[in-house]
Parts: C-alpha cells; structure tokens; sequence
C-alpha cells in the first residue's frame, strides 16, 4: 500500500485524479527491473544494506515519486528478521557489565576489548565474532531481509497503479459501487468478501444480474479510520475480477479535508492484483460445515446457495443452504457477524418485510439484539455465543419441516 507522502492527485471539475502511469513504457519497465533486481540480491543482507542502495537510487522531490513508490510496494513484498536467536538485550548487559567489571580492576584508561568478547563468548557457548556480530541485531536497520517474493516488471506497474487508487480509498466517506452481468458465483464472491473486510454495506438489486452497493467510508463512521480504510481499499481488487462495474466514492482529500468525487471503471485500466481466491468463508462458517457434516442428519448444508431478492430493497446471499435429502426442501442461512447495531436493525425491518420463510437468521450475541427487535421475522431466529452449533441448527431445521409438511420441496412454493 502507497502511503499519503507517496501521492500526489490532481483535481479537475470537483473530480479527483491520480497519476496512473503506462505500465507497458520502456522506461518504467526498464526502472521496475532495475528496482526488483536490487531486492533480489540483498536476501540475506541487512535492512540497512538495502536502504543505503535505494537512498542513491530513489532520489528525493516529486520527480521521484514513482521510484519510491515502486520501491514500497517492494518492501511490502519482504520479510525481514532478527539475524540471531540470543536475546540481543540480554547479551549487552553481559558485554557491558563485564566491560565495567574490567574497567574497575584496572588503573589502565583502556581495556581489552577482544577479551571481554571472548569472556562472553564462552558463557554463552558462542565464538566472539558472533557476539560481536549480533550484539545490535535488534536494530531495525540491522535486520535481514530472509525473504523476497519476486514479480515481474509488468506486474509491479500495474500493481503501482492500483495501490494509487487504494490510497485515494483511503480517504473516502462512502462508496457506491454497481456490478452487472456477472456469474451468481462471481456475485457471491464480491459479497462475501465485503464480509471477510468487515465493510458496513447495504446491497440493492437493480433489474435481472444488476447490483447496486453502498459502503460506508472510514471516514463516515466511528471506528478506526486508519484500519478501516485500509480494509475498503484491499476490497478493491476483488472488483477488477468483474467485468461490468463502476465506483463512484466520496473523498475528503488533505489537510484541508477538499471535498471530490473519485470515479473508477474498467476503462480506467486497473488490472487484478492477484488471482480470483473465490468465496471466503469465515472461520466460525466453515467450523459449522465441517461440525454439521458429523450431525446424523437428512439435511445436507452447501455453501452455494442463490442469491435472494428482497423487494428490490436489497438481497440475500446466504452463507449456506440446507436441503432436505427426502422432500427437497430448502432452507437458507444468513450469519450476522460484524454489524453496526443501526445496520442490524435495518437489516432486520428488511427481512420482516421481504424475507423468505425459509431462513434461519443466526445473530452473534455480541450485537445484544433482543426478543421484540427480532420479533415477527417470516423465517426462524438462532442466537449464538461464539459459533453456531450444529445440533442446535439441526433441531430448527427439523422444527421448521414438521411446521409446513403440506408444504410442496420446491424452493418458490415455501415464499408464498
């Protein structure tokens, strides 16, 4: 991610621009190359090896920008170390009270230096070169890069080009976001993800495969801006996996807090970062699947459940669906995880009004929803701790069969 002093925008009409550069110009792929070629080599070098290459190379002013942003997005891609397993800390003390130790027996103003280090050295069952080697190592600077995932040229500009967009995200309000003509799974997958993120969202269906999704912003809430902002900016390369989208979001850019409008389409020509990863499934649903699976049971759960319309007022996309082996009855499940408490009430008075009959609508007991804000939803109510239980889902699906055995498997006929 590029950090503010990385970036500069400009402003045209009330339309905030960054500077995108063209991936495929000699030059900058030429300066990609040179740059990735520098971090390969220092694996096995110390941070401060690495810095002191990249000060001559990277320059400083604004007609270096790009330089030093690439070279962020490099370090991002490292791992560093401390380049030894004695407690660096531990080992000063021992070097410098024997040191004053030594200074106090002598009326010599010097000491000898190799020594002391040897002295330690055998307490310590090390040679005194490693303890003079070692004896700082919890210095930043003095760190190893152990690991660098290399890239290629190409790749790193379009990612440079990406992380300017995340950094604009990062001062947004709010964000609007329309996505059509994509595959159920491909939907299924934008939703869940704006659930791994933890984004505050309200979903509307526009016509047949249109929908239309606002996010609120980190700077619209009462949370942390920094970590959520961060959160909706790394939401982003899950969109460019579409091929139908637009983004139109809010900014307050600076110091001065300038209000723009910042608009992103395919045509703006972000590329994906990464592969598709598919649909993420949170911890605590996933534990439910594997749990449900031991339940003696006629029910069967799936993660690939449809995509429900709730009035034209939102939509429903189940973390799971249940369907009875025998009679084919479906029954689908939504989890309210992270919620704002006034986002699970409009949640709520949206399934009061337009829910199907066949859901169970599990609610973490952390969102200390009560009895009569749930009360009158058309599907069944699950309260849990820290997981849904499996039996205990079990039983309402059991409870819910025998209330409707008139009623026919086919999933339409359970919404009449």
């Amino acid at each position: 991610m590029l950090t503010g002093d990385l970036v500069r925008v400009r402003f045209r009409k009330g339309v905030i621009q960054p500077p995108y550069i063209v991936p495929e110009e000699e030059d900058l792929l030429g300066l990609a190359k040179t740059l990735i070629g520098i971090f390969e080599r220092h694996v096995g070098l110390t941070r401060y090896e690495l810095d002191e290459e990249l000060k001559d190379f990277l320059g400083a002013g604004a007609d270096f920008l790009v330089h030093r942003g690439l070279s962020k997005l490099l370090r991002d891609r490292c791992e560093f170390e401390m380049a030894t397993d004695i407690e660096p800390i531990e080992l000063r003390q021992r070097v410098f009270s024997a040191a004053a130790a030594a200074y106090r027996s002598t009326e010599q103003v010097r000491f000898d230096r190799a020594t002391i280090l040897d002295e330690i050295a055998q307490q310590v069952e090390r040679t005194p070169q490693e303890i003079d080697g070692v004896l700082y190592a919890d210095l930043k600077e003095a760190e190893l890069l152990i690991e660098f995932k290399g890239c290629s040229p190409e790749w790193l500009l379009q990612r440079y080009n990406v992380a300017l967009a995340q950094a604009v995200l990062l001062r947004a309000t709010g964000m609007n976001l329309v996505i059509e003509g994509e595959s159920v799974t491909r939907y299924r997958e934008v939703f869940r993800k704006m659930k791994f993120f933890q984004l505050l969202h309200e979903i509307y269906q526009e016509g047949s495969g249109k929908y239309h999704i606002h996010i609120d912003g980190p700077l619209s809430i009462f949370k942390s801006s920094q970590r959520y902002g961060l959160q909706m900016a790394q939401f982003l390369p899950t969109v460019l996996h579409c091929a139908n989208w637009k983004i139109d979001a809010d900014i307050l850019w600076g110091i001065k807090r300038r209000e723009a409008t910042f608009r992103l389409t395919p045509a703006t020509g972000l590329q994906p970062i990464g592969h598709s990863t598919g649909q993420w499934v949170p911890e605590e649903v996933a534990w439910l699947e594997q749990q449900f699976n031991k339940v003696k049971t006629d029910w069967k759960i799936s993660p690939e459940a449809e995509i429900v319309n709730l009035g034209g007022q939102g939509v429903l996309a189940p973390d799971y669906i249940f369907v009875h082996q025998p009679t084919g009855m479906k029954v689908y499940m939504e989890i309210l995880g992270f919620w704002r408490r006034g986002g699970v009430q409009t949640r709520l008075d949206l399934l009061k009004q337009h829910g199907p009959p066949n859901l169970i609508l599990a609610i973490s007991k952390e969102l200390a929803v009560d009895e009569e804000e749930a009360g009158n939803l058309p599907g069944e109510i699950y309260v849990f701790r820290q997981t849904p239980i499996a039996r205990k889902i079990n039983k309402i699906l059991e409870r819910m069969r025998e209330a409707r055995p008139e009623k026919s498997p086919l999933t339409l006929e359970l919404f009449e």
